[in-house]
């Protein structure tokens, strides 16, 4: 049986609270959050776990062996480093940290205290983005040219962190998931604070890797309607993942060829020796079989503890996202300048 206990339970952490309470052989023994309506709607709908207003009744319970972190990103750092001092292994809501140092600091700890170290980026877990992954391995799309995500909505407007912070933690992860786990070069970042001085709501950001394949990142809290989208461009194919359509995942044979011209030298590597020819073939609608991404999310931390494997979403990969969060975040406050990923 794990023991866990879990910090927070506001916007995000009832989802946590229910998946981890349902997963087999595990018992969320406390969940700790200082409102009092938060603790009552835990009492309520939980009766078997209990709710309290100071975190250390969970750290010190020598029962508990993992803690579960959401409180908002600035807490993340101080919260992991001490649960993992405590012993216990953690799991740590998205962005693990509001720097690389940080993040390297939580990295180092966990390696040296031999315990699992997990963030919540859900999207690695998404049925659809591993069909999109594993066609991205197979060389369905050829070389990839270009991304864009869109991450829109009108919706929730944070004050302890911009857009960027918030939102675009999903599509750096995604990113990095589907370009290998390399890290882009450079970021360049322009946002604009239309609501609250200081915050940006909307943020436009281009990434860009070593082989000359770039990514647009636009996230807002300010569009009229709700986009989750990430297209892929490639020299064979293009693939469309829609979060919120129907149909996840759409690949469309589509590019431009180069052909031979009619009776020349049939000669590659003599300029205009081919002529460019646009392909426009089938489009094919994979039937992705679905499961609640935050369900595999939990087992995978379980099982992690159990068998002391790596996550997907471990140190090293919640540590890149950072890096490239910070790169544009530094962007954003020198005016788009482009700024490396360290």
């Amino acid at each position: 049986m794990n023991i866990l206990a879990q910090i927070g339970c506001g916007y995000w952490g009832p989802n946590l609270l229910r998946n981890f309470s349902a997963q087999p052989g595990c018992h969320v023994k406390w969940v700790v959050d200082q409102s009092p309506q938060r603790r009552a709607f835990v009492e309520s709908n939980y009766p078997k776990t209990r709710a309290v207003p100071d975190w250390e009744t969970a750290l010190n319970d020598p029962e508990v062996e993992a803690v579960v972190i959401a409180t908002p990103a600035a807490t993340h750092y101080a919260m992991a480093r001490d649960a993992l001092r405590a012993g216990k292994h953690a799991f740590v809501e998205k962005p693990l940290a509001m720097s690389t140092q940080e993040a390297d600091d939580l990295k180092a700890l966990s390696a040296s205290l031999n315990r699992a170290l997990m963030v919540g980026h859900t999207f690695l877990y998404n049925a659809a983005v591993r069909y999109v992954r594993q066609l991205l391995d197979g060389g369905e799309l050829g070389d990839i040219y270009y991304i864009y995500s869109q991450r829109l909505n009108l919706g929730q407007v944070r004050s302890d962190v911009n857009a960027w912070w918030n939102l675009a933690p999903h599509d750096v992860s995604i990113l990095l998931y589907l370009m290998g786990g390399e890290l882009p070069a450079s970021v360049s970042a322009h946002g604009v604070d239309y609501i609250q001085p200081g915050i940006e709501d909307v943020v436009f950001a281009v990434l860009t890797w070593r082989n000359r394949a770039t990514a647009h990142v636009h996230v807002s809290w300010l569009d009229p309607g709700k986009v989750r989208r990430v297209t892929l461009v490639g020299g064979r194919k293009m693939i469309v993942y829609d979060d919120v359509g129907d149909d996840k995942i759409a690949i469309l044979d589509k590019g431009v060829d180069r052909a031979p011209r009619p009776g020349e030298r049939m000669d590659y590597d003599q300029f205009n020796a081919y002529q460019l020819i646009h392909r426009t073939g089938d489009v094919y609608l994979p039937r992705i079989d679905f499961q609640e991404p935050l369900k595999v999310e939990a087992a995978h931390f379980l099982e992690c503890i159990r068998t002391g494997q790596t996550p997907l979403t471990g140190p090293q990969h919640a540590r890149d996202v950072v890096a490239v969060l910070e790169a544009g975040q530094r962007s954003l406050r020198e005016g788009g300048r482009s700024v490396a990923v360290i």
